[in-house]
């Protein structure tokens, strides 16, 4: 009974897949984040806006992402005459699914691993010096919700929790808001 179950369902879900066919969205975005800032001593967290954009291709079900984003943000410091600009790069590739689903609205669910580079130029009184952070891997999970304008058009809005192992225990976690147009391309 067992495998004759696990076989109905395998079935059911081949013939879901089958039938809403792979689509492929194009998203920008334009986000807000709530992230640590390192320099100057000590640590704390800032929010910073991003721009970005994402590619997700796949069925309604199970779609894969890989999204693409750049954070610039600048800190003065008057009473250390110092003035600090912040680059972050960041790659994340993951899976999406959209479990409830209607003609209109969708909530969707995220997961997968972000790469991420930081740049810090600091201008003060004994010259410019940049700063590169290495390259680091962290996963990532969230959710949100979209609205269908029409056939190929939608607006999301979702919230993202990253992990940071590098950071303290009480500040492992940064929050990443974002809110994007998507144009579609196929059949979902």
């Amino acid at each position: 009974m067992k495998n004759l179950t696990i076989t109905f369902l395998l079935l059911i879900l081949s013939t879901s897949l089958y039938a809403a066919g792979p689509a492929l969205s194009i998203e920008p975005l334009y986000g807000i984040e709530r992230t640590q800032r390192h320099y100057p001593k000590p640590a704390k967290f800032t929010t910073r806006t991003f721009l970005g954009i994402r590619a997700t291709y796949g069925t309604s079900l199970l779609a894969g992402e890989f999204e693409l984003s750049q954070s610039n943000s600048n800190e003065e410091f008057p009473d250390d005459n110092e003035k600090v600009e912040y680059k972050i790069q960041r790659a994340m590739v993951g899976v999406r699914s959209y479990p409830i689903k209607s003609q209109y609205v969708g909530i969707f669910f995220r997961a997968g691993a972000r790469a991420q580079k930081q740049e810090t130029i600091i201008d003060g009184p004994t010259g410019e010096k940049t700063e590169e952070s290495p390259l680091t891997f962290d996963p990532y999970a969230g959710t949100g919700i979209t609205i269908a304008i029409a056939n190929n058009f939608a607006l999301s809005a979702g919230a993202t929790l990253m992990y940071n192992r590098n950071a303290p225990a009480s500040e492992q976690y940064d929050t990443q808001y974002t809110f994007n147009f998507t144009v579609r391309a196929g059949n979902r």
